[in-house]
């Protein structure tokens, strides 16, 4: 027995030091706890006892319970029996699902490419359907592999002896009975033949999120099925938090085709003479720093409060986003500031809810740089300032993006420089009581089940799901994938940029904000706050924009452009080249497609590549998962040809895709040098 104790006590403390200089959070969180046991700050729950049949297992003295209840060894061993490769059952999908047949596979393709992502996308995964069937077929190897639940991690080592996969996520919320396994499990025997390892143990879920984010980015290729195995004593709610986080993934909210169109965008705005503001200076105007700035988005909280914000409109600088435009009308706010970010003709329907333009003739207009274009031309083009969102064109002109137009707006009244900044209608959650997504008269607004019961088998939709998360005002409200993946992106954004001098007071009765503080509107007396002359207000915010913006392009911002097509060019040769080759195996076209992939998101020449960069990295996430499913795809018949068909397919498609880009910089390019001509 005490050789069996000394092993013990041995393999806990070589996993200490695994985690000390591997996984160093971990650590911390292992001899915290250590401390606080050995302080009597906390009772040790668990106890762990070595049966004389030759197996440890946990004892609960509170319950009575044993976490086994049999042998361990043989429960991890029944647990690795019943793997399996198949690509149905104890997996997520991380890819978006097409339906296709011959005739619309065709009929996407000789579409123009930005008028629908399926152009460059139904080629490929119709030909990967035809040739594979998830329902039948088996995955040659699991490259990813999900843990739910560790208990002793006896079932870790064996499902990994089993099926050797070459990056793991290992879930554990009990931090104590992670602990115990370190007394059976030896973690660093994953490591041995190259695997990576990520741990999510007691974690709350804003950090499981961005470690979970963490694993899909390491050879994000295989991510197409991700298979897991769910301890029955761990509870389920970091599985729905995990399907939570792949909806949320750029790829599976915006095709390629759209990341395209924000990179592109802004050159139609140059064309056309648009001013661009460095939001990164807008701080230094007085006009902000010394008022309060009310921020308006639509949350149902909005519409709720619209009364309370008209009596008080003139005691705020008020910023709001474009999409509640005729509620503010209908009530007569006139904001100082409106905001857009929305690059789809579908944010047209906003301007046709109002009676008359006319009525923001004297708003601000702050625009996204992939604004939709016909929306910036219903405003007074003096009026219109478009800021960098995504694409960096302007040299030293700070850029920032965002999903949301709700947390954009947020996000840049922190930039302003704002010493007290309000928000409502920033919600991020539905109603408690209607299930309310926005505002009645928004576009998207519709009413959720917020009374539902979610399935541990229920597939989670974006936008309709419902989920719990804590409330500014109620310890819980419900919420959706959408919302939270917004609300992740506003933290991850604010904790960077608010200044120790910025109060940010929320008054929605929605989602807690991060770095805010609840502020409920019947406590709240703005009448305290001085009345401002908005025409002073205005004409002082439009001349500070004035004063940091620009509407053309310098000799050094064109240089880098030229660059840009360059390596457009160069991304170019390389598919070209790889069209052609000719591979004498799966296993060699599975290699070498790796290493152009690597080639093709190299980022060495950082100014002439982030554009582009982007755009092929959520094109290989999107499409080319479906091409390293085929290629992970058991017996397939005659797979030399169709490894000649599908290459040339996928390919060309990528060409198509990247020749656009080039094309259109060098049209720009083209316009620009005319235009210099003709003022010669």
């Amino acid at each position: 027995m005490q050789s069996i104790e000394q092993e013990a006590l041995n393999k806990y403390l070589k996993n200490l030091e695994f985690f000390r200089k591997n996984h160093p959070s971990l650590y911390e969180k292992i001899t915290a706890f250590d401390q606080a046991v050995e302080r009597g700050y906390y009772q040790p729950k668990y106890e762990l006892e070595y049966k004389e049949e030759g197996y440890f297992d946990v004892y609960e003295p509170k319950t009575g319970n044993w976490l086994y209840g049999m042998d361990s060894n043989r429960h991890a061993e029944i647990i690795a029996e019943s793997i399996d490769y198949r690509k149905v059952d104890n997996l997520f999908e991380a890819f978006r699902e097409f339906t296709l047949n011959d005739e619309l596979a065709k009929k996407y393709e000789a579409l123009p490419l930005t008028e629908s992502s399926l152009s460059t996308i139904a080629p490929v995964v119709h030909y990967v359907k035809k040739v594979t069937d998830k329902q039948k077929d088996l995955m040659k190897k699991i490259y990813k592999f999900i843990f739910f639940g560790v208990g002793l991690g006896l079932h870790i080592t064996k499902v990994h002896e089993k099926i050797k996969a070459t990056t793991y996520l290992i879930v554990e919320d009990d931090l104590e009975l992670f602990r115990l396994s370190m007394f059976v499990t030896d973690y660093e025997y994953l490591t041995k033949e190259g695997a990576t390892l990520f741990f999510a143990v007691f974690e709350d879920e804003k950090n499981f999120r961005r470690i979970a984010i963490a694993f899909l980015q390491e050879m994000f290729p295989y991510n197409h099925y991700l298979k897991y195995f769910l301890l029955l004593s761990h509870g389920t709610e970091k599985i729905k938090i995990f399907q939570s986080v792949i909806l949320s993934l750029d790829y599976m909210k915006f095709p390629h085709s759209a990341v395209l169109e924000v990179y592109l965008r802004p050159y139609e705005y140059l064309l056309e003479h648009y001013k661009f503001v460095d939001i990164g200076r807008l701080n230094e105007c007085e006009v902000f720093q010394n008022r309060p700035l009310l921020v308006l988005a639509a949350g149902p909280s909005l519409e709720r409060n619209i009364e309370w914000v008209k009596q008080n409109q003139d005691r705020f600088v008020i910023m709001s986003v474009t999409a509640v435009m005729s509620l503010l009308e209908k009530h007569s706010v006139k904001p100082d500031i409106l905001v857009h970010v929305d690059g789809f003709q579908a944010s047209m329907k906003h301007l046709e809810k109002v009676k008359s333009i006319e009525f923001f003739n004297d708003t601000i207009a702050l625009f996204a740089s992939f604004t939709y274009p016909d929306f910036a031309k219903a405003f007074k083009k003096e009026n219109v300032y478009i800021f960098q969102a995504a694409a960096q064109i302007k040299e030293g002109f700070m850029q920032v993006t965002a999903s949301n137009v709700g947390i954009m707006s947020y996000i840049l009244a922190i930039l302003f420089g704002s010493k007290s900044i309000y928000s409502l209608g920033l919600d991020l959650a539905l109603d408690s009581e209607t299930g309310s997504t926005h505002t009645s008269d928004h576009v998207h607004a519709k009413r959720l089940d917020v009374d539902h019961t979610l399935e541990l088998e229920e597939s989670l939709d974006y936008h309709e799901t419902v989920l719990k998360i804590p409330g500014n005002f109620r310890d819980e409200v419900p919420s959706t994938p959408a919302f939270i993946s917004a609300l992740e992106e506003l933290r991850g954004i604010t904790v960077a940029i608010q200044k120790e001098d910025q109060s940010i007071y929320n008054l929605s009765d929605g989602a807690l904000v991060e770095g805010s503080m609840p502020k409920q509107i019947e406590k709240f007396k703005p009448d305290m706050l001085a009345q401002m002359d908005k025409d002073t207000i205005r004409k002082t915010i439009k001349d500070c924009f004035d004063r940091y913006a620009s509407d053309h392009l310098t000799v050094s911002e064109l240089r880098n452009l030229r660059r840009r097509i360059a390596h457009a060019q160069k991304m170019l040769g390389l598919l070209e080249n790889f069209r052609s080759r000719k591979f004498s195996s799966i296993d060699q076209y599975h290699y070498e497609l790796l290493g152009l992939m690597i080639d093709l998101l190299d980022t060495e020449a950082k100014d002439a590549s982030i554009d582009l960069t982007d755009v092929i990295s959520v094109y290989i996430q999107l499409v080319g998962s479906y091409v390293f499913d085929f290629i992970n795809t058991a017996g397939i018949d005659n797979p030399k040809q169709h490894i000649k068909k599908l290459n040339k397919i996928f390919i060309t498609q990528f060409i198509r895709l990247l020749e656009y880009y080039k094309e259109y910089l060098e049209n720009f390019l083209k316009e620009k040098e005319y235009e210099g001509k003709k003022e010669v």
